[in-house]
């Protein structure tokens, strides 16, 4: 089993910049998931099918945070952050919070075919077809109760990086230096810029020192002078 690195990624459209005024993330069902495929698995024929309403009812259970090694993936900062105009937060994976209330943090196999097996296993939630292996992910799986909600706080502490898209708008950038700033996650959470290279088909992380305007009422941001 492979130790997760020091931090992980998850990259999310500006629609969602309210992650940085709630302080919650969400454990998805894997019928939600872009994967049509999520966490499937197959029974064996002989078991009819009271084994596949067993399948369903186990899949509708299950809670995925899902997280990745990349933060600099071109096509993952197209299709989740919507065209570079979103943001990337990096968690600290070593935190406590990933192994708490029965949260499993491992990374994704990728795989030809999904197994066979008489009932759901968390292992399938780590297990995705070979397609996806660009991505890199990590997930953390519980199991939900029907009625639980799935979204879950978590501490500022857990966030340690805010990667901005080389389209995000100044005033979201300013939003969220706002609200770091009021959950005083300063100078700990270190804030970077996503930015097309000039010699290869890349995006480069570079770092970005910012704070806000003194006199823009939170509209605005400076760079600060040394």
């Amino acid at each position: 089993m492979q130790q997760p690195p020091a931090v992980l990624y998850k990259y999310y459209p500006p629609e969602r910049l309210d992650f940085f005024e709630t302080m919650q993330v969400r454990f998805s069902s894997p019928s939600q998931m872009n994967d049509t495929f999520d966490s499937h698995f197959l029974v064996p024929r002989e078991l009819g099918p009271k084994a596949r309403i067993a399948r369903s009812s186990w899949r509708n259970k299950m809670g995925i945070l899902s997280l990745t090694e990349r933060q600099d993936n071109h096509l993952m900062w197209v299709h989740y952050a919507k065209n570079h105009t979103g943001f990337v937060a990096g968690f600290d994976a070593h935190a406590i919070f990933f192994r708490q209330d029965n949260r499993v943090l491992r990374n994704v196999e990728y795989k030809t075919g999904p197994d066979v097996l008489p009932h759901g296993d968390i292992e399938v939630c780590f297990a995705k077809a070979n397609d996806w292996s660009y991505e890199k992910e990590w997930r953390c799986v519980r199991e939900f109760a029907l009625t639980e909600s799935r979204m879950t706080d978590i501490e500022p502490s857990l966030v340690t990086e805010i990667i901005f898209g080389s389209q995000m708008q100044t005033w979201q950038i300013s939003r969220i230096v706002w609200s770091l700033t009021q959950f005083e996650m300063f100078p700990r959470t270190k804030l970077f810029q996503a930015l097309p290279s000039r010699t290869a088909w890349v995006m480069e992380i570079q770092p970005r020192e910012l704070i806000l305007c003194p006199h823009c009422e939170g509209d605005g941001f400076v760079v600060p002078e040394h």
